[in-house]
């Protein structure tokens, strides 16, 4: 008898299993249709806001077309910009003549050189020269930023090189951000290596701790982007010179299309998070049961025999 009713309880057990890793992912099914939800006005208007700040930053082009006397205009300002960069050219090669000589008696070794009297008035003299010379190039690439400004306010902000820049500058920030986080994943991965004793760590565990780890940074990352944007865009607004209206509606649109193309990455962070956590999870679980299915065929034999 009891070799009878063996098997049945084994295969009672299979079926189980199978039940569960059904009902497993309709559950997943369902957590992701009660977060979606039903359709609510504010709902459509978070969408709406969303696609809107996706087409603004990624496809819409710009609504002022600059005309023939437009760019006239725009290149007979710069030709002044032209004949101040002569003038910038001089400086920046003595500044960068300096810095190597400043180098040949430091050997590109910080401090060490205040320790000798001689090279550290020698140095301090070269310092004193630079400075002068940074002050002048600042007047100079101060002169260039205004004549730049007002041929960029005959082109407005509202134009192709207004856009251009605006989107230039959110690139710009995004790179940045994902470079803070590769630096912060790499410093982690050197810490945990260096500091951390975890020899018996589960492999489920170390997976969902470094991809939640790395999910994490990135976050951190794509808000720093957003936060660099929302001053940095400031400056690039100024430098066309629009009216106030014109340059808050602008920096209110510039905003929802950071804040779009941000959220949008913050979405597929978590999803990849979420994608990798599910995968790892299923595979260890899938181990686990092929494990305990050979066990019970092991343990069926034992009794057939």
């Amino acid at each position: 008898v009891a070799c009878e009713l063996t098997p049945t309880y084994l295969e009672m057990a299979d079926n189980t299993a199978v039940v569960r890793s059904r009902s497993e992912g309709e559950g997943g099914l369902t957590v992701v249709a009660q977060a979606i939800g039903p359709t609510t006005p504010k709902k459509a208007t978070a969408w709406f806001l969303w696609l809107l700040g996706l087409y603004i930053m990624l496809i819409a082009k710009a609504p002022v077309e600059i005309t023939k006397e437009m760019e006239a205009q725009y290149m007979a300002i710069m030709e002044d910009a032209e004949d101040i960069r002569e003038v910038r050219t001089p400086i920046v090669i003595k500044i960068n003549e300096l810095d190597k000589e400043m180098n040949a008696h430091t050997g590109g070794i910080p401090l060490f050189w205040r320790l000798n009297e001689e090279k550290s008035k020698i140095v301090n003299e070269l310092w004193n020269k630079r400075s002068e010379y940074e002050a002048e190039l600042m007047k100079v690439e101060s002169k260039i930023d205004v004549i730049e400004s007002d041929a960029k306010s005959k082109l407005g902000l509202w134009s192709n090189r207004g856009l251009s820049e605006a989107r230039q500058k959110f690139w710009e920030k995004v790179d940045a951000g994902k470079a803070f986080a590769k630096r912060q994943t790499l410093w982690d991965a050197i810490t945990s290596i260096l500091f951390t004793q975890r020899r018996d760590e589960e492999s489920l565990q170390f997976i969902i701790r470094w991809v939640l780890q790395i999910a994490f940074n990135f976050t951190i990352g794509f808000f720093l982007t957003l936060i660099n944007f929302t001053f940095s865009i400031i400056w690039v607004i100024r430098s066309f010179q629009p009216s106030l209206i014109s340059g808050m509606a602008f920096y209110a649109l510039a905003l929802l299309g950071a804040t779009s193309v941000v959220i949008g990455y913050l979405l597929l962070t978590c999803g990849i998070a979420g994608g990798g956590v599910y995968v790892a999870y299923k595979t260890v679980s899938s181990n686990h049961r092929l494990r305990d299915r050979r066990r019970r065929q092991q343990i069926r034999h034992q009794h057939h025999d």
